[in-house]
């Protein structure tokens, strides 16, 4: 048999090894060679245009401000690496850092007709090119937000490749120079602490941080408005005059960054500020509640008694946006769902154990979430007039027609929208007891918790006998 001719699909009792690699002769097969050879430098290009990491200066955080004449002044804080060696690196927990107590980064700020023609001039200034694929934090000024508005400086952000979509985009309250020098002993700089101080607020729910893409896309959409957090830097209450004692571990800073409230847009400006209740009603409403704290009053026989209960990832799927149509002109009807965990109970007279009393607690909790949902919907109607909501975007989904009627004027339609909210809430666990913790040497008579006046003289007999001897208290008065 002709070897070049061999077929591998052939059944052959014993075919021969090696016959079925034999697909070309001798000369194509160089040929082959010669061309994969040729063909693989095309498609290894190699690291042509590598930088080293030790000509990069690596920025962390970004702020915007307005300056004088139209302009604005840049401002970055770049990672001092030398600074830093030892102490975790960029990613790192940081805390003591290996610089012998050297400032691991260290702020660049100048101005310019346009925000990339600032990041030119920085680098007049700065040794090593300025590198912002890692920058975690932008910072707008209140200033710029509400006289020029943010729609200039974030085309930059967009447009250039080192920014990421996932950069969180805060608004600063007061000047941003002031925040960027907080003193941290956590982090290995401000922009670390900064987007720790971000994360945690899910422990919380009561603030609304954006990330830049995000923020983009409401910004160019129809029918929601931007929104982000304002980050502050506020007094510490935890400053101690002792804690600058020479033989102390290091005195205290005086102020400490903190997230403050809810900066809200219309179209590009910022137009006001949420609270903490109102904010986290629209978080409510954006399904980005995924846990924190609500303390709600029960009256009981010494007055209003408090409550705590822990929220459970609600996400999303808790909540539907249903549009109606009254009259012609759209409504919004808010639907809400979210289970909780009973973490604290001051009312001693509540027993968890019965469903009916469960009941009466998921009632008045449902009544709480509620109010934080229409004092966020009453003060964007009344005040603002600006659709941080969403309500738009679900009326277009629903009613493409009525949308396209209502469009240009939904500032004033969404002002004067009817708007009801549905809550239902779910106590899923009260914790390890069901009754609630009562001291020693007392009763449950009706509602009311009454000592045994003998219990309480015999303790008191056993107190002063612990005091003077140290043998235990065996013995009844």
């Amino acid at each position: 048999m002709n070897r070049f001719r061999f077929d591998c699909n052939t059944k052959q009792p014993e075919p021969v090894p090696g016959h079925c690699f034999r697909l070309f002769p001798r000369g194509g097969r160089i040929k082959a060679l010669v061309f994969l050879l040729l063909f693989l430098p095309l498609v290894l290009s190699g690291c042509w245009d590598h930088r080293e990491v030790e000509d990069l200066g690596i920025v962390l955080l970004t702020a915007v401000d307005a300056a004088p004449e139209g302009r604005v002044r840049l401002e970055v804080q770049v990672l001092v690496p030398t600074a830093v060696a030892g102490g975790g690196g960029i990613t790192g927990m940081g805390g003591g850092g290996g610089g012998g107590g050297r400032k691991r980064y260290r702020n660049l700020a100048t101005e310019g007709r346009t925000v990339f023609e600032a990041i030119r001039r920085l680098s007049m200034e700065s040794p090593r090119e300025l590198f912002f694929a890692h920058n975690q934090v932008i910072l707008i000024s209140e200033k710029l937000a509400r006289e020029k508005g943010v729609a200039e400086v974030m085309d930059f952000f967009e447009r250039n490749r080192q920014f990421r979509r996932d950069t969180w985009i805060l608004v600063a309250r007061g000047d941003p120079r002031d925040i960027m020098e907080v003193p941290v002993h956590l982090e290995v700089t401000p922009a670390q602490n900064i987007v720790g101080v971000i994360k945690n607020q899910e422990l919380s729910a009561r603030f609304a941080p954006t990330r830049l893409g995000e923020f983009a896309k409401m910004l160019e959409s129809s029918g929601v408005e931007p929104y982000t957090a304002i980050l502050e830097a506020v007094p510490n209450e935890a400053f101690s005059r002792m804690s600058m004692h020479p033989a102390g571990t290091g005195p205290a800073p005086f102020h400490n960054m903190k997230l403050t409230g809810t900066a809200v847009f219309r179209r590009d400006r910022l137009v006001g500020w949420l609270n903490e209740q109102e904010a986290r009603g629209l978080l409510w409403v954006r399904g980005e509640v995924r846990g924190g704290p609500i303390t709600f009053s029960l009256p009981g026989s010494r007055g209003e008694q408090k409550l705590a209960v822990e929220i459970l990832r609600a996400g999303r799927g808790g909540v539907k946006l249903e549009p109606f149509l009254t009259g012609g002109q759209p409504g919004m009807r808010v639907k809400i769902i979210t289970r909780v965990n009973l973490t604290e109970s001051e009312n001693l007279e509540v027993d968890l154990s019965n469903p009916q009393v469960i009941s009466r607690l998921e009632k008045q909790l449902a009544g709480v979430i509620k109010q934080e949902v229409m004092a966020c919907v009453t003060r964007l109607q009344e005040e603002y007039r600006t659709d941080v909501l969403g309500f738009g975007e679900a009326v277009h989904r629903k009613y493409p027609r009525v949308w396209r009627q209502v469009e240009r004027e939904w500032e004033d339609v969404f002002a004067t929208m009817p708007v009801t909210v549905e809550v239902k809430t779910v106590i899923r666990r009260t914790g390890l007891i069901n009754k609630p913790l009562r001291p020693a040497g007392t009763q449950e008579v009706g509602y009311m918790n009454i000592s045994k006046e003998g219990n309480v003289r015999w303790r008191l007999f056993c107190s002063a006998w612990s005091l003077s001897s140290s043998s235990p208290c065996r013995f009844r008065p």
